[in-house]
């Protein structure tokens, strides 16, 4: 199995079920079976490839694989106040990111990072994502999304739900 990131642009305001759906479709799946969660907290569908999902306000994102996975999708024009920088970055991090959209494919990278390896409660400071080969950043459509995977090569399907 090649590694994919679908991503769906939606005006939905229930942007869960849209992420849901938008894993059915990636699935190939009539119905998707109840989600489970590991000790940590990570999402699984027993017996099925790896997955993630993400989403933000105007889109979802899945990613899946046979390998564990990781995506985040974040709006490039977010606005992010830049005394985050300190509290959640490496130092690193912190001269890479020099306006709001740098600030954000970090914030992605380490969403795609914590939810790749599952460890989802690890504080963001602890985890350095400058120089990984295994984390992509790329931008469609006004969206940041960052896939971590092995390898951090992906195929894009833009879909519609």
């Amino acid at each position: 199995m090649e590694n994919a990131v679908w991503l769906a642009f939606t005006q939905s305001h229930d942007l869960s079920a849209q992420a849901r759906e938008l894993l059915r479709l990636t699935l190939g799946k009539e119905t998707l079976p109840p989600l489970q969660y590991d000790a940590h907290g990570k999402p699984y569908l027993e017996g099925m490839c790896c997955f993630s999902i993400s989403h933000t306000r105007g889109a979802v994102a899945a990613a899946v694989s046979q390998q564990p996975v990781g995506v985040d999708v974040e709006r490039a024009d977010r606005q992010i106040p830049m005394k985050l920088r300190q509290r959640y970055l490496t130092a690193a991090e912190q001269a890479y990111a020099a306006d709001a959209k740098r600030f954000l494919e970090i914030w992605t990278r380490k969403e795609a990072l914590l939810k790749r390896d599952g460890r989802l409660q690890m504080p963001f400071r602890m985890m350095e994502t400058c120089g990984r080969p295994d984390i992509v950043t790329a931008e469609e459509n006004g969206f940041l999304f960052s896939f971590c995977g092995q390898p951090a090569s992906f195929r894009l399907v833009i879909v519609s739900l």
